[in-house]
Formats: C-alpha cells, structure tokens, sequence
C-alpha cells in the first residue's frame, strides 16, 4: 500500500487524542445503549418488571391468607366455647318444656365414656340430645354415666327395679353384655346406640351405626323375646369362645395398644402371631345328648347367634331363639389350615374344612389340658372347665323391622 492511500484510510490525529482521552469500556457502553434502544431489549426489560410486580403480589396474598386463616381459627374456637358454654335457645326451650311437664322416664341410657367413639363429653352430649328426642317421641328417657366397672349392671338393675319398659345400652359389645346380664329374665327392653369399636350386635340385627338412625329404631323398631347363653353363672348374647380366640382376647384386652385406643390393629397383629405360635390342649367335651368327644383343639366356638368379630361366621346356622347352642370345634392343625379356617369364616363359608364340626345341644361341658381361657362376648371370664347352657326366650331386645329374618324364627312383637 503506498503512503498517499494509508493516509486517507487512517483516522485523524485529533479524533484519536480523542478516543485517549475516553474509558476504556467506553465502546461497551455504545454497544450497550445501541441494544437498550432495540424494542425487543425494552420489551424483556419491560417483561421482568411485570414477573417482578407480580411476585409482589403474589406475597402479599399469601400475608392476607395467612392473616384470614388465623381469623378463622380464632373464630372457630370463639364459636366451640360458645357451643359448649352458652346453651342454645332450642335448648332452652327444651329444657324450660322438661320442667314445665316433668314426666317419669320410662327409658334409661347408659353411657360408658371409654368406649369406642363414645369417648369425651361430645358423645355425652349427643346423648342427651338423645334422650330429649326420644322424650318428644313417647319414650321419656334419662342418660345415666358409668363410673367404674360393673356399673352398667347396676344401673341396669335398678332400672329393672323401677319397673322402667327400657333399658339401652349405649356403648360397644362390653356395654351391651354387661347391660342385660341385669335384664335376663325380666320384661324390660334391650336397646342399643352403637357407640363401640365393633358393635356385632348391631351389624347382626342391622341397627344402624349412625346415632340419629339407630335412636328411630328405639321408638319404631319390633321387639323380639331372644335366647341367650351362658358360661356357669356368666351370661352372653352372642358367643363364647375357647382356645385361639380367647387366648387373642386375654392378650388383648390389657395392652398398651388397645389402651392407646388401637384396638383393632393390635388383634389383628395378635392373629397373625398367634396363628404361627399358638399351641393346641387335649379337651373333652359332654354333650348332653350324652356323646363324649376328646381331641386336640385349636378353637371352640359357642354361637347364640352368628356374626364374629363384626366381620366373621363360624356357627353359620346359628338361630337366636330357637333354644338352642351352636357347638364349632376346629381341631389342631398346620399353618395353612389354621389360615384357611380363619379365611374361611371371613369369607362366611358354611364349611370350615375338613377339621371342623358343628353340634346343637342345650347343654355342653368342656374340660382341658393344659386348662384353656375362655371369653363371651369379648371379655375373659376364666378357664377350663365349665359348663355351657341355653336360657330359652330369656331377654327381650328392640331391633329393626328389617332385620334378617334367618336368625329369628319366632314372630316379633311390635314396638
């Protein structure tokens, strides 16, 4: 290139003291403030001031809702105090027509406020609302608590002793047994609100599970003169148990599980470990048809009526007046089989294989060796020996119109 061309393309030497005197980033600050006047640079920038805005936004409702819940729960707990403090007008106006027209209760629950779902003053309190419904409905009513065991039977008794036309046990199976063995024998009612955690009697007889259904049937159901059992001086309504089951009973009925109120996961837990480890005992049974039997036993079941545990048959042709005892032996056997008995009665086979036998009598005695605990209705009354019987059309209950009629085979009273 000559000189002459260099010199024309080159800059000036002014420009470039110029360009000396600037920053060095200078040039970058060009560029940049080129691409800040591009719409696409404005519209991005524009873009993250609205994502900024909106953020914004989206905290301080976040603060509101946290603030409106918080509101709410002071409100909630505001309206329990109330709820529980101040009576209600209908309430009142209940209580002021209680007053006005005193009537003698004809009618007494009786509570027990460890059982089930009938825990805490909730279930007390429905009670009540209960017994003023039943009032309102041609059965006076009161609601007595139990304080302490065996409470129930006395209050039961003493309301016999009154000449009251009903007694209702409002409570679980343990409730529900100890309630009638002051009712055997005498004309006064059995009635149940099913406040349990199982509550067989109900699922048997189809009283309804939900306390503002099962109350109708106080008022509107038919009454029945049924059998029950009884195991020496201890009477029961559905069942008696020997062997596996009791011994499932006996270990459940003081753990610290069925204390936490987990009652449920501990027998089944207990079934499970049972089934594998359970050892049988030799048992003589007497029938008072004067046979005699002696084998190894797994479980015995005596069956006033059908339903076990709410969800099992063993004594599939149970019939609850019918005078009778259903006697189920299952003898020892493997593993397999005792999970195929225990399959078979919750799918409510007829047949529980090959190992099971079914007697009716009125009359059995049991003996054991090593002796065997033995349960009715769920609680443990002792060991082998003891002796078994039927007290025909001994206690009158108050069921649904609809209950099945293949437990009963007698005609039913209306309530």
């Amino acid at each position: 290139m000559r000189w002459q061309d260099w010199q024309e393309r080159s800059i000036p030497v002014d420009e470039m003291e110029k360009a000396a005197e600037k920053p060095a980033g200078w040039s970058a600050v060009k560029v940049w403030l080129r691409q800040w006047n591009q719409p696409r640079t404005q519209q991005l920038a524009r873009t993250g001031l609205l994502a900024l805005q909106v953020l914004s936004w989206q905290e301080r409702g976040r603060r509101m809702l946290g603030t409106w819940n918080t509101a709410i729960q002071r409100l909630r707990l505001t309206y329990k105090l109330a709820y529980y403090i101040i009576p209600s007008p209908l309430a009142r106006t209940r209580n002021q027509r209680a007053i006005t027209r005193p009537v003698a209760p004809r009618a007494r629950i009786i509570c027990n406020p460890t059982s089930g779902s009938g825990r805490g003053s909730n279930a007390l309190r429905d009670l009540e609302e209960t017994a003023l419904w039943l009032t309102e409905h041609g059965l006076p009513a009161e609601v007595c608590q139990t304080e302490h065991a065996g409470h129930a039977a006395e209050l039961a008794r003493e309301a016999v002793q009154k000449g009251m036309d009903m007694v209702v046990a409002a409570g679980g199976d343990g409730t529900v047994s100890e309630v009638m063995q002051a009712l055997v024998g005498h004309s006064t009612t059995l009635g149940v609100l099913p406040l349990g955690t199982v509550n067989v009697w109900a699922r048997e007889t189809g009283i309804p599970l939900h306390l503002d259904q099962a109350r109708e049937v106080l008022v509107n159901g038919v009454r029945r003169r049924i059998d029950v059992g009884r195991a020496n001086d201890r009477y029961f309504l559905l069942m008696a148990g020997i062997g596996f089951d009791a011994e499932v009973a006996r270990r459940v009925q003081d753990s610290a599980l069925t204390q936490m109120g987990l009652k449920i996961v501990d027998y089944i837990t207990t079934t499970g470990w049972l089934a594998i480890t359970h050892q049988p005992a030799r048992v003589t049974i007497r029938y008072d048809q004067g046979k005699r039997r002696s084998f190894n036993a797994l479980m015995i079941i005596i069956g006033n009526t059908r339903l076990y545990g709410g969800a099992m048959t063993f004594a599939k042709h149970a019939i609850a007046d019918d005078g009778l005892l259903d006697v189920v032996t299952m003898e020892n056997g493997k593993l397999i089989y005792r999970l195929g008995v225990l399959l078979r009665g919750f799918f409510r086979r007829a047949k529980l294989g090959p190992k099971a036998r079914t007697t009716q009598c009125r009359t059995v005695r049991i003996e054991s060796t090593p002796p065997l605990p033995v349960q009715v209705d769920g609680d443990v009354i002792g060991n082998l020996p003891m002796t078994f019987s039927v007290v025909p059309g001994a206690l009158s209950v108050i069921v649904p119109h609809d209950t099945p009629e293949d437990i009963f085979q007698r005609p039913y009273v209306r309530g």
